[in-house]
């Protein structure tokens, strides 16, 4: 009878004490296919956009995840209107909990929406800046030889509206070069 009760208890407590973490990897290796530095140029303008794999162990929301952060500058001519981009060869941290947005290490981040449903589309957000660092909705859409990523953003209608923004530093829809 004793040996049935502990044994009881070693199977109650593995239950209650084992990680309930949820996880999202990159089982289809998609993400590597988007790493490296993207670039957009129009008449004066030009974007760059440097992409790297990361793990996040989110502590705050128990959570494991396979994504991309990125850093992004934009130019006018030589003047640069918007741009972390210095800081895109960091160390980077353990898990992105907070200080690594608000302190501007990096200003993109972005996943997938699942292996099976479209490893050439990408969902995440972008930082403003210049716009009292709202996030921007992003899709991203990766062509089939791995080169040509179409980058569409947007804001929700009403955005800014207490903070005086008036809408979004970079273009609306871009079409970056792989370099």
């Amino acid at each position: 009878m004793k040996n049935i009760f502990i044994i009881l208890l070693i199977i109650i407590s593995k239950n209650l004490f084992s990680q309930t973490s949820e996880t999202r990897y990159d089982t289809c290796s998609a993400l590597q296919q988007y790493q490296g530095e993207w670039r957009y140029e129009n008449g004066n303008d030009t974007i760059r956009i440097y992409l790297r794999f990361y793990r996040n162990y989110s502590q705050n929301f128990d959570l494991i995840s396979d994504d991309l952060i990125g850093w992004h500058e934009y130019k006018k001519g030589n003047v640069i209107i918007e741009s972390n981009y210095q800081y895109r060869f960091m160390q980077l941290p353990y898990n992105y909990d907070g200080d690594s947005l608000q302190n501007n290490l990096f200003s993109i981040l972005m996943g997938l929406g699942g292996c099976n449903t479209a490893a050439n589309k990408l969902w995440g957000s972008i930082t403003d800046y210049n716009q009292n660092k709202e996030n921007h909705n992003i899709i991203a859409t990766l062509n089939s030889g791995g080169t040509i990523m179409n980058w569409k953003q947007e804001h929700r209608e009403g955005w800014g509206y207490l903070t005086g923004s008036t809408g979004m530093t970079l273009p609306k829809q871009f079409t970056l070069i792989k370099q």
